[in-house]
């Protein structure tokens, strides 16, 4: 049998090795093991096969959350593979709102086979979740919340809360309803426990409490969150009837999410592109982009054709204008990012974007300034045949694009908004062909005018 390296965390290398020499040992080691660091060990494996051979070395009661820590691309995979009835232990462990997640991940038709496999009253709780779409405060939400009717007091409320309570992960709040169920009040255990045991419950809540529809998004969801320092939030319908509860751990989820999307579209990426998918599916995503870029390059480069006689006689012109192309780019990508960002959390709308839009004009302006005296300084000892003219000129040049790369970095962010068109999607592509051609044509203009 090969030796195990004494190493104080298991390699996916090693956990294969036991798997074939010391199955009793592997098992007993993934028992220990958190579902985070069960995911990073399947994630190690090279295969789904290899993943395969270890899953059924992780615990029943483990396996649910271990899924639900794999990239979505691997995650997809391997339920394609595992059979409903090696799912369905795993699905049963897991709270209400991670069960749906997984179900939602799976095939339909595996789905469906898996949800009848399932108790019936588990079936009745997962029904209306997955009815809702996965972003939007019903796909986030769990069915588990302790409630309580309006007209019980503090000790009946403790007594049902001893009962109940236990199988209720993350409860922070006891929720009180009123005979239709609808929620009427939301109190913190804190004050409950402090509270004396004669005193009506609905005599310490407040009508003063923070809710959401089934229906809101997800980014709503987690700025409300943001807003008020919540650790749960409780969800109702149009009528106002509880249904179930957002907590903070899946609003975490969120914002690292909405963060990865909006990273991945600035940088002309899907949001869905995974290191765990295939070459042919990533490079198919990726080339839409590229082949909008490319035509965006063509553009840039009909303006530079139009100077084909100014390039021809003054070869300098060639060396210099990719700097201020590249400067204005840069500028424009920093205060996009700005506005970005700030739409995302809400800071920044079209309404009240007069502001930092005035700001990051005069950013533009001021960096234009300071840098045009520099690049000017720079290109008249370069080429000193040309001397100050040519520095006068790509300094006025480097001042233009950079004051239209702060206008329109931060303005086609807003306006895309406004369309109702992800900022976050296109934004980086229309500014890069913004800077380049007003870069280009600002710089061999003022070039073909004053120095041919």
């Amino acid at each position: 049998m090969p030796k195990i390296k004494n190493q104080p965390r298991l390699s996916s290398e090693e956990a294969l090795q036991l798997a074939r020499w010391d199955a009793p040992r592997l098992r007993d080691l993934l028992a220990n093991m958190h579902a985070t660091e069960l995911a990073e060990l399947l994630i190690g494996c090279r295969k789904d096969d290899a993943r395969l051979s270890l899953i059924p070395y992780i615990a029943d009661d483990m396996l649910g959350d271990v899924l639900l820590e794999l990239p979505e691309a691997m995650q997809e995979d391997l339920l394609a593979i595992l059979k409903p009835s090696e799912i369905e232990e795993a699905v049963e462990h897991l709270n209400s709102d991670d069960a749906t997640d997984l179900l939602q991940a799976m095939d339909k038709e595996a789905a469906d086979e898996l949800m009848g496999r399932l108790e019936p009253e588990e079936r009745r709780g997962l029904e209306p979740l997955l009815a809702h779409d996965e972003e939007s405060a019903g796909g986030l939400m769990q069915a588990e919340l302790f409630k309580v009717r309006d007209d019980w007091s503090v000790e009946k409320v403790i007594l049902v809360l001893r009962r109940f309570g236990r199988e209720i992960e993350n409860l922070n709040y006891v929720y009180v309803v009123n005979r239709e169920d609808v929620l009427v009040g939301v109190l913190s255990l804190h004050a409950l426990l402090f509270a004396e045991a004669d005193v009506v419950i609905s005599t310490l809540t407040s009508a003063k409490f923070h809710s959401v529809t089934a229906t809101q998004d997800q980014e709503e969801v987690a700025r409300i969150f943001d807003k008020y320092d919540m650790m749960a939030l409780p969800v109702i319908d149009e009528a106002g009837i509880l249904i179930g509860r957002i907590t903070a751990d899946d609003v975490m989820d969120v914002i690292q999410e909405e963060a990865a999307e909006d990273m991945y579209r600035l940088a002309a990426l899907s949001d869905q592109d995974d290191m765990a998918e295939p070459v042919a599916t990533t490079a198919r995503r990726r080339g839409i982009w590229l082949a909008v870029n490319l035509m965006t390059a063509i553009a840039a480069s009909m303006v530079i054709s139009q100077f084909e006689a100014t390039l021809s006689q003054i070869v300098a012109l060639a060396i210099l204008m990719p700097i201020v192309a590249s400067m204005g780019g840069i500028a424009g990508t920093q205060t996009l990012t700005v506005i970005v960002r700030s739409i995302a959390l809400g800071r920044v709308t079209f309404e009240n974007a007069r502001r930092a839009l005035i700001k990051e004009v005069a950013v533009g302006s001021v960096s234009g300034l300071v840098f045009a005296l520099v690049m000017g300084v720079i290109a008249s000892l370069w080429f000193p045949v040309l001397g100050i003219k040519l520095g006068l000129i790509i300094a006025a040049a480097m001042m233009i694009n950079l004051f239209v790369a702060g206008l329109a970095g931060a303005m086609i962010p807003l306006t895309l908004q406004r369309l109702n068109i992800d900022p976050a999607l296109a934004s980086g592509t229309i500014l890069t062909t913004v800077t380049d051609v007003v870069g280009f044509f600002s710089f061999l203009g003022l070039a073909t005018i004053f120095l041919i």
